[in-house]
């Protein structure tokens, strides 16, 4: 039991690291939003709207990543004890639920972008798995 928890939380950080590396480089294409920006809602919803399609390109790539190294981190540490694909959509159930998490603290995102994001996270997950079986 123990290794399957060590092998969802490294995999979980590894991820979120990937993810925010990604977005660390994404800040060349997108500055952030000021402190004023994140503080109003409207204001807020208006620079999302605004972003280049490129921004969310760079960031659906990391989440891409993420969710490949974390399907495949968890299946290699925890092949000796778990052999389905429970671990990995468990993996993957966290990175969407962060991904909803995004979409309530940042409005204003295009629609493309949240369908995009909800469906990747449990299929790449999958995917690295079965890479790593």
């Amino acid at each position: 039991m123990g290794r399957k928890i060590l092998a969802v939380v490294v995999a979980l950080i590894v991820s979120f690291g990937i993810m925010m590396i990604v977005e660390m480089i994404n800040t060349l294409v997108v500055m952030p939003p000021s402190a004023e920006i994140m503080e109003d809602s409207v204001r807020l919803r208006d620079f999302m709207a605004n972003v280049p399609p490129l921004g969310y390109v760079i960031v659906l790539i990391g989440y891409f990543l993420a969710s490949f190294a974390g399907g495949f981190i968890v299946t290699k540490m925890s092949r000796q004890v778990s052999q389905g694909i429970t671990l990995p959509v468990v993996v993957g159930t966290f990175l969407t639920l962060g991904m909803i998490g995004n979409i309530f603290m940042l409005p204003g995102q295009p629609m493309w972008f949240i369908v995009i994001g909800l469906l990747m996270f449990i299929t790449i997950t999958l995917f690295g798995h079965r890479l790593a079986r």
